[in-house]
């Protein structure tokens, strides 16, 4: 009636039983990337983006240099790898700001948040800034690391909503959150460059010139 169990036929699915075995390559295919991306990034602070080739991020990850290939075909490829996980990144500061505070305060936040980005991170900030000069292939999100961008009109349009900030000449609550958007990079971009000579005429923190131009936008 019943096989005894060493003629019992075996009906486990094969794929199923490597599920568990699939599951793992892929943790350590993925561990292996995030190394090479981490040694791209320091080689990309070190040399700049237009240095950084696959064969050296090969070399100092003690990598082979075809088996690289089989995770990036390419030197732009690893280079849009890095400004994806940096916008990524980036776009999780911001979203540390609370959403409860006033539009005045709260857009003066999302700038700091987009600074301390900038200082805590200056290889993300790198790789953002060579994406600049790389054509988005196709798949990639082209909203990818707006985030803080976004947010910023979002906050710039509630307040003039509620009378918090006012219309400068004529200017949209995009071209304000423009204007002050390029101030914080500018300021971020310059923090990583080395103003010894005019840094000591400057004693107004990063927080108090944001106030000060925010200030100056706002309804009287």
């Amino acid at each position: 009636m019943f096989a005894d169990n060493d003629e019992a036929t075996d009906n486990t699915d094969p794929i199923s039983a490597d599920a568990p075995g699939a599951r793992r390559r892929e943790r350590q295919r993925q561990a292996v990337r995030r190394e090479l991306l981490q040694v791209a990034r320091e080689l990309m602070l070190e040399v700049g983006p237009d240095n950084v080739t696959l064969r050296e991020v090969a070399r100092r990850a003690d990598f082979s240099p075809a088996a690289i290939y089989t995770y990036f075909a390419n030197r732009d490829a690893i280079i849009l790898a890095l400004m994806e996980d940096s916008f990524r990144r980036l776009d999780e500061y911001v979203r540390r700001v609370p959403r409860n505070s006033s539009p005045d305060r709260r857009v003066i936040e999302f700038c700091l948040a987009y600074m301390d980005f900038g200082r805590e991170n200056p290889a993300d900030l790198r790789s953002i800034l060579a994406a600049n000069s790389l054509d988005l292939p196709e798949g990639v999100d082209p909203s990818l690391g707006l985030e803080a961008a976004r947010l910023i009109g979002e906050t710039f349009r509630e307040g003039m909503q509620q009378g918090v900030f006012r219309a400068h000449e004529g200017l949209s609550a995009s071209e304000m959150a423009y204007q002050l958007w390029a101030l914080v990079h500018g300021m971020t971009v310059l923090e990583g460059i080395d103003l010894t000579m005019v840094s000591g005429e400057i004693s107004a923190t990063p927080r108090r010139i944001i106030e000060a131009f925010v200030e100056g936008l706002k309804a009287k």
